[in-house]
């Protein structure tokens, strides 16, 4: 078996099937796929049934109770027997040729990790695709870098789907990934865990994989407790920097860019995605009065905020930088 496909499914009814074809249709043969379903509400599960009934590569799973896709992922990676561990998200698509173009690459050297592009599939038709540097300058160091905090738009080091994975590395590092609902950002503490290890790797700059963008599906909904996830990913990052004798100057200055630019994600969740007036005040009264976010907010200027996507939004930020940087 040379590819094992983990895909968890949360009730996508409306993209599961265009997923799955993309997969099952894939011009590599020789994969598994592992669907495991996390208590949809909606046909998602009968639609895996329905798959599974004319294409035996397919196993099909359903969680007891909801754990979420992190933990979902681990019960795939379980399970898995392939040389090679890729994951796809239920409601996003890969072009036909995927797996083959990068499996390919480990006839040369049985690689730790092979990567390749994504692009942005926005609702509007219009698409985001990255622009690459030269191959000379992908290094493990670059890749780190990047995944702290990206300069280059639309790259998105630390997808774990725009990747495959040698499970043996994955085994050997006993690595799997944490409940998004204690850290944020799960899938870049799994991708700085590999990379820090000093994997080998080899980078296709193709664009294979579709990442579909929903708005009201990720970081436009209301998320509790916010602030506290991001930190506790922030600090196990930083500790596995340190563990790796990785980090230096220029990560500390990533890691504080990318607190900076959370620090108005964080903004916009509590006062325009909180629904709850007494939630918005308490909500941001915490945030201003966390010396984490106030201390760092004031090493930057205001030309530093990130682009936003309304008048309202970038409204927000200005007010919510002005009184992180000169009242607190």
């Amino acid at each position: 078996m040379k590819i094992s496909v983990i895909i968890p499914v949360f009730n996508a009814e409306n993209y599961l099937k265009r997923c799955l074809d993309s997969v099952l249709n894939q011009t590599l043969r020789d994969i598994e796929v592992i669907c495991i379903d996390d208590c949809s509400a909606d046909s998602s599960f009968e639609i895996l049934q329905n798959f599974a009934k004319i294409d035996s590569r397919l196993t099909i799973l359903r969680n007891v109770k909801n754990i979420g896709q992190g933990l979902t992922r681990n019960k795939g990676i379980d399970l898995a027997k392939g040389e090679y561990i890729a994951f796809v998200d239920c409601d996003d698509w890969i072009e036909t040729d995927m797996y083959q173009a990068l499996y390919e690459k480990s006839d040369y050297e049985k690689y730790d990790l092979i990567c390749c592009n994504l692009v942005f599939d926005f609702p509007d038709g219009t698409k985001g695709i990255p622009k690459m540097p030269p191959s000379d300058v992908l290094t493990q160091k670059f890749l780190i870098n990047e995944a702290l905090n990206p300069t280059i738009q639309f790259f998105s080091p630390n997808s774990p789907c725009d990747k495959i994975f040698k499970r043996e590395s994955i085994e050997r590092l006993k690595l799997r990934f944490e409940s998004e609902r204690v850290f944020l950002y799960e899938d870049k503490l799994f991708n700085l865990i590999f990379l820090a290890s000093n994997p080998s790797f080899y980078f296709e700059t193709k664009v294979f994989y579709h990442y579909m963008i929903r708005y009201g599906s990720t970081m436009t909904s209301y998320k509790k407790d916010f602030a506290q996830k991001y930190f506790l990913m922030d600090e196990k990052v930083k500790e596995l920097l340190i563990n790796y004798n990785l980090l230096n100057d220029e990560q500390s200055k990533r890691l504080s860019k990318s607190l900076f630019e959370i620090t108005f994600v964080l903004c916009l969740n509590a006062l325009v995605y909180n629904k709850s007036l007494k939630g918005k005040f308490l909500d941001f009264y915490n945030l201003i009065n966390d010396k984490r976010i106030s201390s760092n907010a004031k090493l930057f200027k205001i030309q530093d905020i990130p682009e936003s996507s309304s008048k309202l939004k970038g409204f927000v930020k200005k007010i919510c930088f002005l009184i992180l940087k000169y009242l607190k």
